[in-house]
């Protein structure tokens, strides 16, 4: 019986200390969000754009090569 006491009592100190640590999250604000979305659509459409343009690049290449 001793044994599971024991997992009920590391269970419960788990659900405290995740509590406590919950309770200490700060959300981003509204505009702080939109900020970073429209950061990471820009960051992301450049390197799409890039590496299509190397991959593009690199096809012309290897096809003025092989022919």
């Amino acid at each position: 019986m001793g044994k599971i006491e024991e997992i009920k009592s590391e269970t419960s100190q788990f659900v405290k200390d995740v509590e406590s640590e919950a309770k200490r999250i700060t959300w981003p604000t509204k505009n702080d969000a939109l900020k970073s979305t429209f950061a990471v659509i820009l960051i992301t459409g450049f390197f799409a754009l890039f590496f299509a343009l190397i991959d593009y690049l690199f096809s012309m290449l290897f096809g003025f090569i092989l022919s």
